[in-house]
């Protein structure tokens, strides 16, 4: 009896692993109406940390084993959820997993670091608070005495270099184990460098639990694996951004016969419960597209993926976007996959361009320059949002693709009207006020604030004129008129020509191509820092509150 009593022992922190993981799931729900996450997802996360797992395939030490499991449990869960979820809020899940494992580090040092009387600052652009903001950290009891035992030097360096995360000075002693460095480097990171917290939490996380952490696969045909025939397959996306061309893309791979239904009409609701039927019989696969249109019919489907016994190799696609109508049921006995509109200019003018590759053959030749400055105005009109509402837009107007097929299509109309047959037209013919008006009211149409309209209004006449033609034309005007930082639109006529132009642009544009001040990007970070430490908070109060109700009772 003692020796199953210490194997107990020995076992038990898994089952407490397992029961702070779940926990943690449990609560997601708090940052998306969309993180829902069920008892058998987290069992299948589980067995596949238990069976199969090639870490564990040659080692015999049980104490060992016991080790890997745990990392295992943590790690897996990691990569299979941050599938489900935005990527602003993958790395709140790994904070939240670090600061839940069993891994010795210092956790009132989070506390300290999540406190909302800890302010945070970004002192490279606040200089002058400098001395204000030591005070008050010399008086915090995780510090005292601490800040002096870094040289003026070490800290000018911290408060100037752009990526300060790499320079916190050293102010604990040498036996302090590598968490709690790394934890209070974050803590420093917040008090005074508040725009890296982000990524210094990223730091932290990868020491926890190894730096593959953040290496996800997102490979659909992986997921398609992992869940039974009875479990939908749930594409999420954020407004205006279609992810089902990644099933059309798997059907194609994989060779399987997949039926295609878009919901939006009584007919598609009949097609779509007769195909569902269908291939659960034969054992093939469906796509049906937009559901959100059809919350009734999700009502309807729960019940049905209950009794329905299909065939072990049917699958059931659901492509969506993100509605709270949505129901909560149906999530948790789905695998939701969360997928966003590309993010940077680049990406953005990539996907758009790309969507034209037949219309941009036809005559005149204008047409193709027009689609570009088109394709560059959609992609800066959306990329703003990523700004607000403090900057960019003061609101989060709902932009999509079928804005900047409408305004290709005011081209189209408007070009060939001026043109007729001809080949070419002079850019000084083209209806300029009529397509910038119809455009400017097309992606206007979103927007209820007014001087949000009049920035809009202004990046149109901005970017769709005829001087656009000229050689050297800049989009963008460099910081203070400089060649450094200024946008110059290609020569050329033909798509791959603007098409190459993309490829080169920088993956992460500089906020002045957007039509903000040059520091916009360190305001961005500071407020991703500031809700990174909210969502934090959010989370971790409702799951103490948990554990206190359960020691309660």
């Amino acid at each position: 009896m003692a020796e199953v009593d210490e194997i107990t022992q020995q076992y038990s922190i898994i089952a407490r692993s397992c029961s702070t993981v779940f926990a943690v799931l449990e609560q997601l729900h708090y940052l998306n109406h969309f993180y829902q996450f069920s008892l058998q997802y987290f069992l299948d996360i589980f067995h596949s940390v238990l069976r199969g797992n090639p870490n564990l395939a040659n080692e015999k030490d049980h104490n060992v084993r016991r080790d890997i499991i745990v990392k295992d449990l943590f790690v897996s869960a990691f990569k299979r959820t941050a599938l489900g979820l935005l990527q602003r809020d993958r790395i709140t899940l790994a904070m939240l997993l670090a600061q839940a494992s069993p891994y010795p580090m210092d956790k009132g040092l989070i506390d300290v670091i999540l406190d909302k009387r800890v302010e945070g600052k970004d002192l490279s652009t606040e200089p002058d608070a400098r001395d204000e903001a030591f005070a008050r950290a010399g008086h915090f009891s995780a510090l005292k005495d601490k800040l002096g035992r870094a040289a003026s030097t070490d800290w000018d360096t911290f408060l100037t270099e752009e990526l300060a995360e790499n320079f916190v000075p050293q102010i604990w002693d040498d036996n302090t184990s590598a968490n709690d460095q790394a934890l209070l480097s974050l803590l420093l990171v917040k008090l005074f460098r508040l725009d890296r917290f982000v990524p210094a939490a990223e730091r932290f996380v990868t020491l926890v639990f190894g730096s593959d952490l953040f290496d996800i696969v997102e490979d659909l045909k992986e997921a398609v694996t992992q869940v039974p025939a009875t479990r939908p397959v749930a594409l999420v996306s954020s407004p205006g951004f279609d992810a089902s061309y990644k099933v059309d893309n798997l059907v194609e791979r994989m060779r399987v016969n997949c039926t295609n239904i878009a919901m939006g009409s009584n007919e598609g609701l009949a097609s779509a419960d007769k195909a569902v039927t269908n291939a659960a019989q034969t054992g093939s696969w469906v796509l049906v597209k937009n559901v959100h249109l059809a919350p009734s019919w999700l009502q309807s489907l729960e019940k049905r993926m209950d009794s329905l016994n299909p065939h072990s190799d049917f699958r059931l696609f659901l492509s969506m976007e993100s509605s709270p109508k949505i129901p909560v049921n149906l999530l948790r006995a789905s695998r939701v996959l969360m997928y966003e509109q590309p993010a940077g200019v680049r990406a953005n003018m990539k996907d758009s361009m790309s969507s034209l590759s037949t219309r941009s053959a036809k005559s005149p030749v204008e047409r193709t320059r027009l689609y570009l400055l088109l394709a560059f105005l959609h992609a800066v009109v959306q990329e703003r949002l990523r700004y607000a509402p403090n900057l960019g837009w003061k609101g989060f107007w709902e932009f999509n693709d079928s804005d900047y097929e409408c305004s290709a299509f005011i081209i189209d109309t408007w070009i060939e009207q001026a043109a007729g047959t001809r080949t070419n037209i002079a850019p000084q013919s083209i209806p300029w006020d009529m397509i910038r008006y119809l455009v400017t009211e097309t992606y206007g149409g979103k927007i209820d604030d007014e001087g949000d309209f009049r920035q809009l209004n202004s990046l149109v006449e901005s970017f769709l004129t005829p001087a656009a033609y000229d050689i050297g034309h800049k989009l963008v005007e460099g910081p203070d008129g400089s060649e450094e930082g200024s946008l110059v639109v290609p020569s050329g006529t033909s798509l791959p020509e603007f098409t190459a132009w993309i490829h080169k642009l920088p993956e992460r544009e500089p906020p002045t191509y957007l039509g903000l001040p040059a520091n916009a990007e360190k305001l961005l970070l500071v407020g991703l820092g500031r809700s990174l430490i909210g969502n934090l908070k959010k989370v971790m109060d409702t799951l103490d509150e948990g554990e206190q109700l359960m020691a309660e009772a």
